[in-house]
């Protein structure tokens, strides 16, 4: 892994992490916070000025951590991956600074829509740089995959004591099969409608699978959606929600034990 993909998924880590556990920080932290996003969208923007030329990308898309896929083409101004950013960063800062202690209460108490919602985000921001012909890594970054351990640890320390283990497990489950469920409408809208974006499988008609099967398929037919959306999304995903979850549960358990005994004997 080089420098540059280590950073970058540091910092989407990091970035993801704030918006779970936005409502939890303190005042100060929250404005904190809002003003580094709002600098960084100045940031992006600055770079997006200072992009010259166009750039064309391609839109990959896995099938059950295959081969990837080149489902289509992208064409666009070398800058416009940044504008998007400069919006995400900006409409980020102005929404931590508007919702203000009021709003951090009210989504303290519904990590449920936190979660989804952050998800939400992802999902769509995904789908705007890659039709802005983003660099591979950068699109790349917003997925929800990587998700799925700090919403793990973030049900768990936001559930009511005493911690239970199933009960994560549960809203893991819940939580997988409504953002997958989303996942699922712009898969087929995206299809449907050729909008390109590795959301559109429709030139997906020949596909091996990791252990050596293929599949031949009609493009924008119900075989192929059932085949490369419907199961993946709805059946297939949600259980990797559920583990990979699950082993963010177990990271923020030994976290929060080690801490809870160090504020203890201090």
């Amino acid at each position: 892994m080089s420098a540059v993909t280590l950073a970058s998924s540091v910092g989407a880590t990091t970035l993801a992490a704030l918006l779970l556990f936005w409502s939890s920080l303190p005042p100060r932290w929250r404005r904190a916070a809002a003003l580094l996003a709002s600098v960084a969208g100045l940031a992006s923007l600055m770079i997006a000025l200072n992009s010259e030329g166009l750039r064309e990308t391609p839109s990959t898309a896995v099938f059950l951590l295959g081969t990837p896929y080149v489902t289509s083409q992208a064409e666009a101004s070398a800058g416009l991956p940044y504008y998007v950013l400069t919006g995400l960063f900006l409409m980020l800062g102005t929404l931590g600074l508007a919702l203000g202690d009021r709003g951090a209460e009210v989504l303290a108490g519904r990590p449920m829509t936190a979660a989804v919602g952050v998800s939400l985000l992802v999902l769509f921001v995904r789908f705007l740089l890659e039709k802005a012909a983003a660099p591979e890594p950068l699109a790349h970054l917003f997925g929800v995959v990587w998700l799925t351990p700090m919403v793990g640890a973030f049900f768990w320390f936001r559930q009511p004591r005493p911690r239970r283990v199933g009960y994560v497990a549960g809203r893991l489950l819940l939580y997988g099969l409504m953002v997958r469920g989303a996942a699922t409408a712009i898969y087929l809208v995206a299809t449907l409608l050729h909008l390109g974006s590795h959301y559109d499988i429709s030139s997906l008609t020949n596909v091996r699978t990791p252990w050596g099967a293929s599949y031949h398929f009609v493009s924008g037919s119900l075989s192929q959606i059932t085949t490369l959306v419907l199961v993946p999304q709805l059946v297939i995903w949600p259980v990797y929600t559920v583990v990979s979850g699950l082993i963010g549960v177990a990271v923020a358990a030994v976290i929060g034990t080690s801490w809870e005994r160090a504020t203890s004997t201090s």
